[in-house]
């Protein structure tokens, strides 16, 4: 009953600021054309519980309206030699656009797609990048051992989101957005009466071309390392061993806490990896990942909001894990 009470009670006090602060930069990295709420949120969670699916558009989807675009259309969209290709042409089966064999009006309908972002996105993304960075700094100075021993918690939360941070840059600088779907564009465009684009044949496709290696080669470089190894990896896993050696080491199981969603994005962004190499004919990858990817987007999402409900109130730790969590200063020797 107490713990139910102390519950009430926190609910009834106000969000911590670094809690809402890292609303934007989760919407930020989950930003998708699809219509419906329902569709935006289920690809929030999609790059909530796969950290690759977000990064992969992030850091290797040129900010152009042409490629930022097309990145949403399926593989049945392009064509190369007059015929249709197997996979998307992004990442490493990337292709070039051949866009003076295109037509007019689908660049046209594709560079409707895109907008500006709004001053109001890109300050709301600038407050996120804020307490990511104050997280970062308080992590590294109680790891460090540059304080005292104070027993107290830091917001693991912003920390645990810190891979989130190429998102942020790209909203703030590049400031593009796709907000408009363009598969619905181009179907709408095949259907307007003054152009009658009914048949196959006759479909709105995306002319492409080969990648010659010198270009291509370096590119699957960076996916693998940038945007795999680095950032949907090592990155999410540092706020670990800082949680480990903040002191009372070991803190009262934080960084087993922090280690099981880790995990998480470890496995699931090995999955995604490993489909985008084997090729993918639509931007929601194979129909049972996507299920699963979902699926683990609200799992984190539920152990992001108890790690910060559990980094506010310290009696939880032991409530619900058990005296082993119970580490203080004064077990220790300093």
């Amino acid at each position: 009953m107490t713990t139910l009470q102390d519950l009430i009670r926190i609910l009834e006090d106000p969000a911590p600021q670094y809690v809402l602060g890292c609303i934007p930069v989760i919407v930020t990295i989950g930003t998708a054309p699809d219509n419906g709420l329902g569709n935006k949120l289920l690809w929030i969670m999609r790059c909530l519980g796969c950290p690759f699916t977000g990064l992969f558009y992030v850091l290797n989807v040129k900010d152009d309206p042409i490629s930022a675009t097309t990145y949403w259309l399926n593989s049945d969209r392009f064509k190369e030699d007059g015929k249709p290709i197997s996979f998307r042409p992004f990442g490493h089966h990337a292709k070039e656009i051949n866009l003076s064999d295109q037509d007019p009006q689908v660049i046209q309908s594709l560079e409707e797609c895109i907008a500006e972002a709004s001053p109001l996105d890109r300050l709301s993304s600038l407050a996120s990048a804020y307490y990511v960075f104050v997280g970062i700094f308080a992590g590294l100075t109680k790891a460090m051992h540059l304080a005292h021993c104070t027993e107290e918690d830091w917001p693991y939360l912003p920390l645990s989101l810190s891979w989130t941070l190429p998102a942020v840059y790209k909203r703030v600088f590049g400031g593009r957005m796709v907000v408009r779907d363009p598969r619905e564009r181009l179907e709408k465009l095949e259907k307007d009466p003054n152009e009658r684009i009914e048949e196959p044949e006759n479909r709105t496709y995306i002319v492409v071309r080969d990648l010659p290696d010198h270009v291509k080669n370096p590119n699957d470089a960076s996916i693998f390392v940038v945007t795999f190894i680095l950032f949907s990896l090592i990155i999410p896993w540092i706020t670990v061993p800082l949680a480990y050696f903040s002191r009372p080491i070991g803190f009262g199981c934080r960084s087993k806490y922090i280690s099981v969603l880790c995990s998480i994005w470890t496995v699931n962004s090995t999955i995604a990896f490993i489909s985008h190499v084997l090729g993918e004919k639509s931007v929601y990858s194979r129909r049972i990942l996507s299920i699963w990817f979902y699926f683990s987007g609200i799992i984190v999402a539920i152990l992001l909001l108890l790690l910060a409900l559990l980094s506010r109130t310290r009696s939880w730790w032991v409530d619900l894990f058990g005296e082993s969590c119970n580490l203080t200063c004064s077990n220790q020797d300093y």
